[in-house]
């Protein structure tokens, strides 16, 4: 019986707030539509399909930026080893014409 008069004391206060709004009877009635249960469902599904899709969007954001910082910190580290192997080159390249001066000397002799 308590139920049945909290129930009731709540449709008349919903009705009162509804009466104090300026709504559109179509448009409740459209909102209503979307609170009966098997939609209820639907916007349930929904809300969850696009909160693991902000969170997977969010993961990839994530990674990117990871992947970012990761190809930051191996250029830095890198930086070294890229002088060294241009100092190679260029005293691989030295070698190579010096030995190419001695092939010409060795072919005149």
């Amino acid at each position: 019986m308590f139920s049945m008069k909290k129930e009731a004391l709540a449709a008349q206060a919903g009705q009162l707030l509804l009466d104090q709004l300026p709504v559109d009877a179509a448009k409740l009635k459209k909102a209503a539509k979307y609170m009966e249960p098997k939609n209820i469902k639907r916007i349930a599904i929904a809300a969850v399909g696009g909160s693991a899709l902000l969170s997977l969007v969010g993961s990839l954001g994530h990674d990117r930026l990871y992947r970012a910082a990761v190809a930051r910190e191996l250029k830095k580290q890198l930086e070294p080893i890229q002088k060294q192997l241009d100092e190679l080159a260029e005293q691989n390249e030295a070698l190579i014409r010096q030995n190419e001066a001695l092939q010409e000397q060795l072919s005149r002799a």
